[in-house]
């Protein structure tokens, strides 16, 4: 009888990678196909590698130094991440018996090529540091992200496969890495669509007020700020706003709620969701946000920014709206659209309910990551 494969998974455990954590383990929690123990990255941590993530994330006190990555931050805090992660992966490997690893994100793997070659590794990413040199940093100074091109070169080299969260990264991979794209397949975060299957916008009672929702942890870079100011500018006597981040905001203002620390899926989340008219995350730079994708298991109407990862998940004027990131006047513009149109609106958020279905099931694409796992642990 042929043994179940046994798969090692250490995950990135920051916001959307957290959640996506969260949604596989629940699935492979369920098959018995595969065996997979999941780790986060930062578990069983000890002093010595606490200290050295401590010392490699301290930032420089420029911010123009900073926003140029002269400091090479975004290098020394993969470089602490990824020491963490193979700190844990050679603990795992000498207790247990695995016949493939999983690796996400390719942070993960930065300094664990040695075991990605003795073992099948499925590495899935969702941005190459070429397309984050290119959104973060000013085109005279991305020569700053070498290091990290070159690290993340040798990781896809040597891994089995490579999954991708869009086509948009699987393009990247392939082009500016020069990796062969028969291993590399793009396969999207997902949604649990059955968090969402109590929702009915048909039954809901009217309300007086537009109900705006936008969440997102990093609020400057996710445009929370572009949507507060454009909130209180134009529609806070026509609307409420509620804001899900893990950043502190002072707004006194009655019409506007702030919620910090909710998790995903929880109660408060989920009610957040059913209650609102239109979810607006207007992000400067994004991987693949899936509180997208969750609003629209919701059925609402995303107005989102005109990014390229972005034009896969949501479909200007069908399932909402895109606009320039930064652009307060077209993000004021489509809001008050929406107010006024309230029937394109529950129209718009049916057309995403069945995108999210058709394209963004977990159920569905975790049953693809599980046949790549038997896959290549049959092939060793």
């Amino acid at each position: 009888m042929t043994k179940n494969p046994q798969i090692l998974s250490i995950i990135e455990s920051h916001m959307g990678h957290g959640t996506y954590g969260n949604l596989m383990r629940e699935y492979f929690s369920k098959t018995s196909s595969c065996q997979v123990d999941f780790q986060w990255y930062n578990d069983e941590r000890e002093l010595p590698t606490k200290i050295l993530n401590r010392l490699l994330s301290f930032k420089f006190p420029n911010e123009w130094i900073q926003k140029q990555n002269l400091d090479f931050n975004r290098f020394r805090i993969m470089t602490g991440f990824a020491y963490m992660a193979r700190r844990l992966i050679a603990r795992k490997l000498s207790q247990g018996d695995y016949s493939a690893l999983h690796l996400h994100t390719q942070v993960m793997a930065l300094l664990s090529v040695d075991f990605m070659k003795k073992l099948p590794t499925v590495v899935s990413i969702d941005l190459t540091a070429v397309q984050a040199s290119q959104e973060k940093t000013n085109p005279s100074f991305r020569w700053t992200y070498t290091p990290n091109v070159l690290q993340e070169k040798r990781v896809y080299e040597a891994a089995t496969r490579i999954i991708t969260t869009s086509e948009f990264v699987r393009k990247s991979v392939i082009e500016d890495y020069n990796i062969d794209s028969e291993k590399v397949t793009a396969i999207p975060f997902s949604v649990k669509l059955e968090a969402f299957s109590s929702i009915d916008r048909s039954k809901r009672s009217p309300k007086t007020r537009y109900n705006i929702l936008f969440v997102g942890g990093d609020f400057k870079r996710k445009g929370g700020e572009d949507v507060l100011e454009v909130f209180l500018t134009a529609f806070s006597e026509l609307a409420e706003l509620h804001l899900v981040t893990y950043t502190s905001i002072e707004c006194q203002h009655p019409h506007v709620y702030i919620h910090n620390n909710i998790k995903a899926y929880s109660p408060e989340v989920l009610n957040l969701y059913s209650q609102a008219d239109v979810f607006v995350m207007p992000t400067y730079a994004d991987a693949f946000a899936t509180v997208f994708l969750e609003a629209m298991a919701a059925g609402l109407p995303v107005i989102a920014s005109q990014l390229p990862q972005i034009y896969e998940v949501v479909s200007d004027g069908e399932t909402g709206f895109l606009v320039p990131s930064g652009d307060r006047h077209a993000l004021a513009s489509k809001i008050r659209y929406l107010i006024e149109n309230p029937t394109l609106g529950r129209e718009m958020g049916a057309k995403g309910r069945k995108v999210a279905e058709q394209k963004f099931n977990a159920q569905t694409n975790f049953q693809t990551l599980e046949s790549i796992f038997k896959e290549i642990s049959i092939s060793q």
